[in-house]
């Protein structure tokens, strides 16, 4: 059952929502699981008030890229430069770890090799979301623990999106030569982006920032414009949008003017 007019469908939802998160901060729940339930119960599985399942996909990828988004913006440099090894040491640890012995597991189950590398992969999968929400909500992002288990998470998730990006490239070679190009290509890629992040925080960002910051509205705006684009730019050269969000915060982090954009996006 679901409503005829989107408009009627989004507000009923954001009622429920509502609802919902209420009785869970009455019972001293995080916020993220009250809204998983909520997605629960107006999905198909219980009520399946969604209808619209194109806006609310919609909404909801925008949604995850913004939060992404604010991830990126509350990392600045210093906080890499002592982290970074802690989080490039664990997080790929983990990614090895997980990816060889859930590949073992899986040939001894009786897969192929392609689909238990592809299992081994998936399992090194964590609910980045989930565990940015609930660091969020109880204000730890900033802790210690905070800071490295993001950037555990976020090391983990670009090992992997590299991974997939080299085996679904991989997947329709034939022959060594291809495979020599496919993984060129991939490699191109990997130097474009990160030499296009560069000359932007370099020499483009702090001036069109500094442009923008004459109004707190349009530098919101902005803010908000420039983590899209670039999500959506990083879908549209090969990667996850996810990580072009991220990369977007990432790259406003290093300008004087990251605290007033995250105020205004998170209250």
């Amino acid at each position: 059952m679901g409503f005829e007019n989107v408009f009627v469908e989004i507000a009923a939802m954001l009622a429920v929502v509502t609802v919902i998160g209420s009785i869970g901060l009455m019972l001293r729940q995080p916020l993220i699981v009250s809204f998983i339930a909520a997605g629960i119960i107006l999905g198909p599985s219980v009520l399946g008030l969604v209808a619209a399942t194109e806006p609310i996909e919609l909404l909801a990828q925008m949604g995850i890229a913004l939060l992404l988004f604010v991830v990126g913006l509350k990392l600045d440099l210093h906080i890499i430069r002592t982290m970074g090894t802690v989080a490039l040491a664990t997080g790929l640890g983990q990614v090895l770890f997980t990816s060889i012995f859930g590949f073992l597991i899986a040939l001894a189950l009786g897969m192929s090799p392609v689909g238990a590398l592809y299992v081994g992969v998936a399992l090194t999968f964590s609910s980045t979301i989930i565990i940015v929400k609930l660091l969020s909500d109880k204000r730890e992002l900033d802790s210690l623990y905070g800071r490295i288990a993001v950037g555990f998470l976020i090391v983990q998730d670009i090992a992997v999106v590299v991974a997939m990006m080299t085996m679904s490239a991989l997947s329709g070679a034939s022959d060594e030569a291809t495979l020599g190009w496919v993984a060129i290509e991939l490699a191109a890629r990997l130097i474009a982006a990160a030499a296009l992040m560069f000359v932007m925080m370099r020499y483009v960002l702090p001036t069109l920032v500094e442009t923008m910051a004459r109004s707190q509205e349009l530098l919101l705006i902005f803010a908000i414009a420039w983590g899209v684009g670039l999500a959506a730019l990083g879908e549209w050269a090969g990667f996850s949008k996810e990580a072009g969000a991220f990369l977007a915060g990432f790259s406003l982090a290093s300008t004087r003017y990251r605290e007033a954009i995250n105020a205004r996006l998170t209250g």
